[in-house]
C-alpha cells in the first residue's frame, strides 16, 4: 500500500519481523508534500493529514508513519 500523490515523502520500506514489507513515510515530508501539491496552508496540511492519513489503516499493509521530529506526535 503506498499513498497517491506524496511520493516525495516516502524514505524506505520497514518490516518487522514475521510481517512482510510495508512503505515508510516521513511526516515531516507528507506534511511538506500536501502543502506543496495542494496547496494547503500549514494548519490545513496539518488538519488534512491528521483526518486523512494519520488514522489511515489498511491492517498489516498499513504504511509505517515516520515522526523525526520531537514533539510531533503525542507520546501514549
Amino acid at each position: 500500500m503506498m499513498f497517491d500523490d506524496i511520493g516525495g515523502a516516502l524514505v524506505g520500506v520497514g518490516r518487522q519481523y514475521a510481517n512482510k514489507p510495508v512503505a515508510v513515510y516521513s511526516v515531516t515530508k507528507i506534511l511538506e508534500e500536501l502543502e506543496k501539491v495542494y496547496e494547503f496552508s500549514e494548519v490545513d496540511a496539518a488538519e488534512w493529514f491528521s483526518f486523512n492519513i494519520e488514522c489511515f489503516s489498511t491492517g498489516e499493509n498499513t504504511p509505517i508513519l515516520l515522526y523525526e521530529e520531537p514533539g510531533l506526535e503525542e507520546p501514549n
